[in-house]
């Protein structure tokens, strides 16, 4: 390696200088020694590494070299020229002879003060010169300092700044080494990589230089590179008196300055560190003998400035600036810490006795100075006034206010521990952390009778921001109440609460009275432990008016929630009521109503209520995102929901931190349409407050929806687990278990439903659709009977079952019932109001609709089926409905399971151009390519069927058993019998909450093909089987399924026969 640079090195330069060896490398170069030829004389050729040189801008490289060559000064060694060759970079300079201050160092260590400090002149004289000619060397260290003859000289000025320069941003630092800096050596700003490094590096480098030369070690010692820079930007270095005491202190002060961390606090130019060596290297070193210093004394210019300093307006000023930067530091550790607001009024009360007392020091030094200018000696101060100096008044607020941070920190301690009056309940163990507590209706003691609802609310909706108690939501209460079998609407108070604490293990109550106070009035409110009756926090406000009883529940719940042990800080952090609800008492009021009439199962009224709180207050962004909510679950009116969620979603800001993630939750959902954003809310909501049972049933829906189904069922059983998880909760998570297969799971989960919601009708429907998933279709029909004479009366209830038994009816085979169920579930939509039935036909159109659906999937007439479809289209144009509900797609399928690709494209086409959506077009959804599909199997082109179907499935991931069927139809109709009856089987025996749905059309023709095919197959057993379940299926169908079942059983005598032979 060595023998190959030389000699690549020697070919650079020619004839000119005679290449002799290697003296060796440091830092960023490789040293030769050589001679020139011309004249005789040794030189050093320093090269830069390749590596590096390859990154250099060459000309820019020699245009900084040439400024550092035009120094001329007996400390400085001058660079004689520079080069380049292919990626060789070179500089020239003189030989010295004698050693490096490294070397020295290294051999003796510290050195003789006299001897540090000539070397250090002579180093700082040769930087002075180069600064003044605006060369900096950015690398001042002992290795480049040589000595020569008693003399030292500085070797690579302007190497540094030359390579950095000419490098540009194209190499890292790590690769530039010391070409931006020695790090044991580096200024903090080089450290940084400030980009306005100056000359005062160099002085920062010449202190490390310094230290080292009398101490014998750096200031800075560290493991690592990255260590030794953070040192020097965040550390004091120690004076170097505490390593060598025999420092003269005018050294050790020049030392110390020239470390400074701060470039502005250094000595600012080389020439002013040169008198102050030259006075260490006099005789005395600069400093008076010890025993000849005299004492210090006061003169008559120091007087008159202190008399100055001490004047009134001047201490009074300099206190107020003092206060307000000691006020916002203690109002910031308060506010950040949590601490209690009486440590920001005692900093004040602090302050305020100390204003009299700085003053009164004042009087007092300005009564000295006068004495002092007026050569009249004062007695000696006794009792108090001895007292008043600056350093015993500034000493005094000192003490004054580390004894409040005592106070303090004793405070919180005992608070975080359960100590004394001030713990809190947590941490003492009264209560637990997110303990649930019930909230009593506080009694109402005014005129106005609909006040005490109201407060109830505000302070359920202040404390529901609490992330350390978890207040019962009213739909809970109620709840609790239908099971202790009292009325749901029945009023809660303390003596109710405390029945349900008992009934759900709860450990405390909380209620409260309002009273009336003149044109105010006053609020109260305890906090009660269930068992005992002991009374754990009282508290107490008042409100000035109607519009000011926010405030005083803002308070009283701050206090509460302070007592149970939540953070001040985060307490602090919550918006005030008015802000996050509304100002308006009459809106508030309205709303309050309004969530009591959905809880007593009042849908239409709590919209209606929510209205007129809207119309009071258009910015009321609670009451939209509640009202966008009940149209969201009821499906009244789509487009309405969208409107008020959206208006929910603007007023966000509006709204507590628990209101405001479900509105951007729902936003997302229903109509921004985008899931992960959805998922992302839902998640954020449930960080800060991990129990609470809305977030953790919807984002279990989310994650259902992208067939995330076990995480599903974990959310809803965490729930459950939580306590008072609505009736929605229980249904999903025994819907989601089943279809996870988990069957046994979804009975216990079905039977805790039962226990904790006996009057709930959904219990009986939910039993009835797991033992038709069972396909137990005798025990669905009496639980779906008995579901529906439950619900009579109640159309929006009753639609439920009647459809369910329409399936029933369906899937047995009876195809009049089913028809005559359906028709009576579409009478009672219509009347319940629900929007799908004001687009519903007249019933000429409906039975023309189900003849078409007949002829093509039960008769197997397709050209009959077209012609019923065609009349359709004629009697009842898809213009007829909106946009995006235009049944184009429908009839597209129809027409391609028919053979008419020709008139399923068309329909297609005319989806396509009438579709209101644009964002549908560009992301079609599941039914637009099982239509494609459809198509493509038709044509014969099965890959491209089987394409369109697993793009389906993935628009759908949360359907277990879709496109299974079609799966199975293409493999079928492609000639694949092992894999259509695969996926024939995997449908049928697929676990699906929904399974009567699917059954009710799919399950007798899989049932039949499945048999087919294995009667093809030869495998007479399995055939048999499948031809007995359809048997037994449809063993009381309707005349019109005759024909279809005495082929099967033709089929089944001839295999019966085959047998006996």
């Amino acid at each position: 390696m060595t023998s190959d640079l030389q000699s690549r090195l020697q070919g650079a330069v020619g004839g000119t200088y005679r290449v002799e060896r290697e003296l060796g490398g440091g830092g960023m170069s490789r040293v030769f020694l050589a001679e020139e030829t011309e004249l005789g004389r040794k030189v050093v050729i320093k090269v830069l590494p390749p590596e590096m040189a390859a990154g250099v801008n060459v000309d820019r490289f020699r245009r900084e070299i040439q400024l550092a060559a035009r120094l001329q000064h007996p400390h400085v060694v001058q660079l004689l020229t520079a080069g380049a060759s292919g990626d060789l970079l070179y500089y020239i300079m003189p030989f010295i002879q004698g050693e490096s201050l490294r070397a020295k160092l290294a051999r003796e260590g510290e050195l003789p003060i006299p001897e540090a400090a000539r070397i250090l002149r002579e180093v700082v004289d040769a930087l002075a010169y180069a600064h003044r000619h605006g060369v900096v060397h950015r690398d001042i260290k002992p290795d480049n300092v040589l000595l020569s003859e008693g003399h030292a000289v500085v070797t690579d000025f302007g190497v540094a700044k030359a390579v950095s320069e000419a490098t540009g941003s194209g190499m890292s630092l790590t690769s530039l080494g010391v070409a931006l800096g020695t790090p044991a050596y580096m200024a903090p700003e080089q450290a940084v990589a400030d980009p306005h490094v100056d000359h005062r590096a160099d002085i920062y480098a010449v202190g490390i230089l310094a230290y080292e030369m009398v101490c014998g070690r750096l200031p800075f010692s560290a493991g690592t590179p990255q260590a030794l820079l953070a040192a020097h930007v965040t550390e004091a270095p120690e004076p170097a008196t505490r390593h060598r005491t025999t420092v003269p202190e005018a050294l050790n002060a020049l030392i110390m300055r020239c470390l400074e961390k701060k470039a502005a606090d250094r000595w600012q130019r080389a020439e002013e560190l040169l008198p102050h060596l030259d006075a260490v290297l006099t005789p005395t070193g600069g400093i008076t003998p010890t025993g000849t210093q005299p004492h210090p004394a006061v003169t008559v210019s120091d007087a008159a400035r202190a008399y100055a300093q001490a004047h009134p307006a001047r201490v009074a000023a300099l206190f107020a600036v003092s206060s307000a930067v000691v006020l916002f530091v203690v109002y910031a550790v308060v506010q950040l810490a949590g601490l209690p607001d009486w440590v920001f009024y005692g900093a004040i009360a602090l302050l305020a006795v100390g204003l009299p007392i700085m003053l009164l020091t004042g009087r007092h030094e300005r009564q000295r100075a006068v004495a002092t200018m007026a050569g009249t000696p004062m007695a000696t101060p006794t009792g108090v006034q001895r007292h008043f100096t600056w350093r015993k008044a500034l000493i005094g607020g000192g003490l004054a206010f580390a004894g409040l941070t005592v106070v303090a920190g004793g405070y919180m301690a005992m608070r975080l521990f359960g100590i004394g009056p001030v713990g809190s309940l947590v941490a003492s163990g009264v209560l637990a952390d997110r303990e649930r507590i019930v909230l009593a209706e506080f009694e109402n003691l005014t005129q106005d009778s609909t006040l005490g609802q109201t407060v109830t609310e505000l302070f359920r909706i202040d404390l529901t921001q609490s992330p350390t108690v978890t207040v019962l939501e009213d739909a809970q209460v109620r709840n609790v109440l239908r099971r202790m079998q009292q009325p749901a609407d029945a009023r809660v108070t303390h003596e109710v609460a405390a029945d349900i604490a008992a009934r759900e293990g709860l450990k405390a109550i909380l209620s409260g009275e309002l009273r009336a106070l003149g044109s105010g009035f006053v609020l109260s409110a305890q906090l009660v432990a269930a068992g005992t009756g002991e009374v754990l926090w009282a508290g107490r406000e008042n409100a000035v008016g109607a519009d000011q009883l926010s405030v005083a529940i803002d308070k009283l719940s701050a206090s509460v929630r302070e007592r149970i042990g939540e953070s001040l800080r985060t307490i602090r952090a919550d918006a005030p009521l008015d802000q996050v609800t509304t100002s308006s008492l009459e809106a508030l009021q309205l709303y309050a109503q309004a969530d009591r009439a959905n809880n007593n199962g009042d849908i239409p009224g709590a919209m209606a209520l929510l209205d007129r709180a809207i119309a009071l207050d258009s910015n009321f962004a609670m009451a939209y995102r509640k009202l966008g909510v009940h149209l969201s679950n009821t499906g009244l009116d789509p487009e309405r929901m969208k409107r008020a969620l959206t208006k929910g979603y603007e007023l966000r800001s509006k709204l507590t931190d628990r209101e405001r993630y479900l509105a951007e939750a729902m936003y997302s959902s229903n109509v921004a349409e985008d899931p992960d954003a959805t998922i992302v809310a839902y998640q954020a909501l449930l960080e800060k407050y991990p129990s609470d049972r809305t977030a953790l049933n919807n984002l279990a829906n989310e994650y259902a929806g992208k067939n995330r189904l076990a995480e599903a069922v974990e959310l809803h059983q965490r729930a459950i687990a939580s306590g008072g998880a609505p009736a929605v909760t229980y249904q999903n998570a025994v819907a989601r278990s089943y279809s996870l297969g988990q069957v046994d799971t979804a009975r216990q989960l079905l039977a805790k439903f039962a226990a904790d919601y006996p009057a709930n009708p959904n219990v009986r429907t939910f039993a009835a659709t797991i033992v038709a998933a069972e396909r137990d279709w005798d025990s669905a029909q009496v639980l779906y009977q008995a579901a529906r004479a439950e619900r009579r009366g109640n159309a929006l209830q009753e639609i439920g079952p009647v459809f369910s038994l329409a399936n029933l009816a369906a899937v047995r085979g009876k195809v009049t019932e089913s028809r005559a169920l359906v028709r009576e579930g579409q009478r009672l939509a219509a009347q319940a109001g629900l929007p799908f039935a004001r687009l519903l036909p007249s019933e000429e159109i409906r039975d023309l609709n189900d003849d078409a659906v007949k002829a093509l999937l039960i008769h197997g007439d397709p050209g009959r089926a077209v012609r019923l479809l065609q009349e359709l289209l004629r009697r009842d144009p898809p213009t007829r409905y909106p946009a995006d509900q235009r049944p184009y797609l429908g009839y597209a399928d129809a027409f391609a399971r028919a053979g008419r690709v020709d008139l399923a494209n068309d329909m297609v086409r005319r989806w396509e151009a009438e579709v209101a959506d644009s964002a549908t077009r560009q992301d079609p959804g599941a039914q637009w390519h099982n239509v494609r599909g459809m198509i493509a199997l038709t044509e014969g082109r099965l890959e491209d069927a089987l394409a369109a179907r697993r793009r389906a499935k993935e628009k759908s991931p949360g359907c277990g058993p879709c496109n299974l069927f079609d799966f199975a139809e293409i493999h079928d109709r492609a000639g694949r019998p092992d894999s259509a009856i695969a996926y024939y089987e995997q449908w049928v025996n697929a676990k699906d909450f929904g399974r009567l749905g699917w059954d009710s059309g799919l399950l007798w023709r899989a049932r039949r093909r499945v048999g087919e095919l294995y009667e093809a197959r030869g495998d007479r057993e399995r055939a048999l089987a499948y031809y007995s379940d359809l048997l037994e299926q449809w063993k009381n169908a309707d005349a019109e399924l005759q024909p279809i079942l005495a082929e099967v059983k033709a089929r089944m005598g001839r295999l019966a026969g085959e047998g006996r032979q």
